[in-house]
């Protein structure tokens, strides 16, 4: 893949503010990925406009792997999903940004291990699939930094 390219756009986002600028091991670090899951690269895609409140879900931060996520009781859903939306830019620093691992997701491993607590960025999970274009590809582990283009 290409900075440029189109591409569809689901699962887990954030915002681009928390990644822009870190090297690969630190945003392994924020997202709570496994040290060296990033070692192959990582493709970043940002979706080319922001998602209804039909097509994501809430998915709270990083710091909670999707398989321990359990949806607080009591909450008005639709007013946390329209404060989220309010947030998101499709440009700058509060734009949604989708991180594509080069080294796949691996059945074998405990999700535990595969996914430790990240160190918090906030993260919804887009569940409909959105057009989108890749914005950086990131290579030369553990340097390589993420440096937005367009």
């Amino acid at each position: 893949m290409r900075v440029g390219d189109a591409v569809k756009v689901s699962g887990y986002i954030t915002k681009e503010k928390f990644l822009a600028g870190r090297t690969l091991p630190e945003i392994e670090d924020i997202l709570g990925y496994r040290r060296g899951r990033f070692a192959k690269g990582i493709v970043v895609v940002h979706p080319t406009r922001l998602p209804l409140a039909s097509e994501f879900d809430l998915a709270a931060y990083s710091m909670v792997a999707e398989h321990h996520y359990a949806q607080p009781g009591g909450l008005d859903i639709g007013k946390v999903k329209q404060n989220a939306a309010a947030s998101w830019a499709l440009s700058g620093l509060e734009r949604l940004v989708k991180v594509w691992p080069n080294t796949p997701h691996d059945r074998e491993l405990e999700p535990d291990i595969q996914y430790p607590p990240g160190r918090g960025a906030p993260q919804w999970k887009l569940t409909a699939r959105l057009d989108g274009v890749v914005v950086d590809v990131v290579e030369r582990y553990p340097e390589g930094r993420y440096r937005p283009k367009a």
